[in-house]
């Protein structure tokens, strides 16, 4: 049953955050939108931080579950990625900039925990898929080098003020980010005068 509760709770901050970022969420608020008194929230959660940092927990344990299931799902790397690009690319929609740009000011330290896991995840299973590259789907980069890079990107690309400032979604970002260090940004014909060169 305390679960039930919440869950629902989570659930409710992180609709109305979605819409008008966490830090304009109030505890008076979220009782309203869910029917309930404060009084019951507080049984649940100490304060607002902690209803906070329960959406960010189960969101980063949801993603994590869901990438290893959409890795452990096929035996083609590339399938692989796409596959994760896509799972992300779904996950995220409810965190846009504006909700991301809340968490980064104003929960610097959930910011960090986000910013952790997904280095962490990155820099593994992309190492991991470009170590066991049998197959020849990859060209032949060192693995340390692409994650570093890619993480570099991820950190200025998809970040709020970046994502904000260009008028971007998180899926644009996303997509466009990994098209880039995926196929480059030559196409085939460039190719060939590149080599022939």
């Amino acid at each position: 049953m305390e679960t039930d509760y919440k869950k629902r709770i989570t659930g409710a901050c992180k609709e109305l955050a979605a819409v008008r970022g966490f830090s304009r969420v109030t505890v008076d608020e979220l009782a309203a939108h869910m029917g309930m008194s404060k009084r019951t929230i507080y049984r649940h959660f100490k304060n607002k931080e902690d209803i906070v940092h329960s959406v960010i927990t189960d969101f980063l344990s949801i993603m994590e579950q869901k990438v290893r299931q959409t890795l452990s799902s096929s035996d083609d790397p590339v399938e692989k990625i796409t596959g994760v690009i896509r799972v992300v690319t779904e996950n995220v929609k409810l965190f846009q900039p504006m909700a991301l740009y809340d968490l980064q000011k104003y929960y610097p330290h959930l910011w960090d925990k986000v910013e952790q896991f997904r280095s962490e995840k990155i820099q593994q299973n992309f190492e991991n898929l470009l170590l066991n590259n049998e197959k020849g789907y990859f060209r032949k980069v060192n693995p340390k080098i692409f994650t570093t890079a890619l993480m570099a990107g991820i950190r200025s690309v998809i970040n709020p003020v970046f994502l904000m400032e260009n008028n971007l979604s998180m899926e644009e970002g996303i997509h466009s980010l990994f098209n880039i260090y995926l196929y480059g940004v030559v196409e085939d014909t460039g190719r060939n005068r590149c080599s022939a060169e």
